[in-house]
């Protein structure tokens, strides 16, 4: 059987709150959602001055976040665990870490929750939201 592909429209909202401050990033693109081995993944190019490829893998307990262009990760969050990794941007490789808080699934939505820190430093708590619904393209 060949794995489902398809067109989407999505919406990924990232709230950051860091102690009293609570700010939001909205971004709007489109991609395309795919079955993997063990889960979904949607690839988009995020709009920007310079556009950056991403990709969100997901299964049941973790996600995967790549990024290619003017920001390069590739970053695992694993449910009540703390990953590590590499974020490099145009100012240099920098040690990410995050503590995973939560992972839902739902129907056309998956959310996340984390806590992170860049070079050991404290940044913030973020919830990613990312939905999407099928475009109107009849599959790729």
């Amino acid at each position: 059987m060949k794995p489902v592909k398809y067109p989407v429209s999505l919406r990924q909202v990232t709230t950051i709150e860091d102690g009293p401050m609570r700010e939001s990033v909205e971004l709007e693109a489109d991609g395309t959602l795919f079955e993997t081995k063990d889960g979904f993944a949607v690839r988009f190019v995020q709009p920007d001055e310079q556009p950056i490829d991403t990709t969100i893998k997901w299964s049941k307990d973790q996600i995967a976040l790549n990024r290619k262009g003017p920001v390069a990760m590739h970053h695992v969050f694993i449910l009540g665990e703390t990953t590590k990794s590499q974020y490099g941007s145009q100012f240099g490789q920098m040690l990410m870490e995050t503590d995973t808080e939560t992972i839902e699934m739902k129907p056309q939505q998956m959310q996340f929750r984390y806590t992170l820190k860049m070079n050991g430093q404290a940044v913030g708590t973020y919830t990613i939201d990312l939905t999407w619904e099928r475009s109107e393209t009849n599959g790729i």
